[in-house]
């Protein structure tokens, strides 16, 4: 492949099927259940109205910690 092939496919737009899926790295991400809290810091209790729902809990999104480089010893 010449050079300006590489050029002219560079910029040339990807395919659908070649395009990343935003939606897919949502599905990859993990959740944790933590207690719900107010305004005010304090825990949410749970409405024994609406037994199907739970409002003591809620969904988190979990992060994962990155490593960093280790610290040098003194």
């Amino acid at each position: 492949m010449s050079w300006w092939n590489k050029l002219v496919s560079f910029f040339k737009p990807l395919p659908a099927d070649e395009l990343p899926n935003p939606l897919k790295d949502e599905a990859e991400v993990e959740t944790e259940l933590v207690r719900a809290r107010n305004k005010k810091g304090r825990y949410v209790a749970d409405d024994l109205s609406t037994p199907d729902v739970n409002e003591a809990y809620t969904k988190v999104k979990v992060t994962k910690k990155k490593r960093g480089r280790p610290r040098k010893k003194k």
